[in-house]
């Protein structure tokens, strides 16, 4: 089985918990997208006219006070499911080491059993909660900036997505 199919198994349990960090990712990508979306006026129209300049003002703080919560939501939600697979994860594991034989533990030396114990499952807890949550709420905002790119002008955009690749 994928390695990756088995951690999502440990956090099925939390899948509420991962829906809400979703939503608060996908409102992050929204903000994110939205903050592009309201400089170019600023710069176009309120910077050469001098006017109106408070109220965009206030609209793009509003913005990044979503944008700033959606993210701390966010990481906080990937954060908590980390841990709550982590200990999942050390429950299970110290009950199968604890049926082990006398054997078993004259085979290995407690620091080898230790550093299992301890750095695999914290391995685990990066992987879960900082890995995954950046991927998707990164992955998101790129699907926002593109969405926006479209919006704006669908000619261009697709120029540069399909142009960019090969400039890689």
């Amino acid at each position: 089985m994928n390695p990756l199919q088995r951690l999502l198994g440990y956090a099925r349990p939390y899948r509420g918990r991962f829906v809400a960090a979703s939503a608060a990712m996908v409102l992050y990508a929204a903000a994110t997208a939205a903050v592009a979306a309201l400089i170019s006026p600023v710069i176009d129209k309120v910077l050469p006219q001098g006017t109106g300049l408070r109220s965009w003002c206030t609209k793009l703080l509003i913005v990044y006070v979503v944008k700033g919560a959606s993210a701390y939501a966010s990481t906080y939600l990937m954060t908590d499911i980390g841990q709550r697979v982590v200990r999942d994860l050390r429950d299970r594991l110290f009950r199968h080491i604890l049926d082990q034989s006398a054997s078993f533990f004259s085979r290995r030396t407690t620091g080898q059993l230790m550093s299992r114990i301890t750095n695999d499952v914290n391995q685990v807890q990066q992987a879960v909660s900082e890995t995954i949550g950046d991927l998707l709420r990164e992955g998101l905002s790129v699907i926002g900036f593109a969405a926006y790119l479209f919006y704006v002008d669908a000619r261009l955009a697709l120029v540069a997505v399909t142009g960019a690749p090969l400039v890689v």
